[in-house]
């Protein structure tokens, strides 16, 4: 099932929130995983859809992989950083 990109982002980085700290504090974050990118219509706009591939195997029927790489950095309230 695929689901808007945004969606998708959102559950990557909150399993990272959610996932036990003991005692550590994330302040930087990269992810680089394939995702399977479409974009359709909905409710009169053109929607970005990903999700994980269905499948590691190439095949004709499916959707074309796309590499995703996010890096989200703490920066602080002053803007320079840590």
């Amino acid at each position: 099932m695929t689901r808007p990109l945004a969606d998708t982002l959102l559950a990557l980085v909150g399993s990272v929130a959610d996932a036990p700290s003991y005692g550590l504090t994330v302040t930087e974050l990269s992810l680089e995983l394939p995702l399977e990118l479409t974009a359709a219509w909905h409710h009169g706009q053109v929607t970005i859809l990903g999700s994980a591939p269905h499948s590691r195997w190439q095949a004709g029927f499916l959707p074309p992989v796309h590499p995703l790489r996010l890096c989200l950095s703490l920066i602080d309230e002053d803007g320079s950083g840590q």
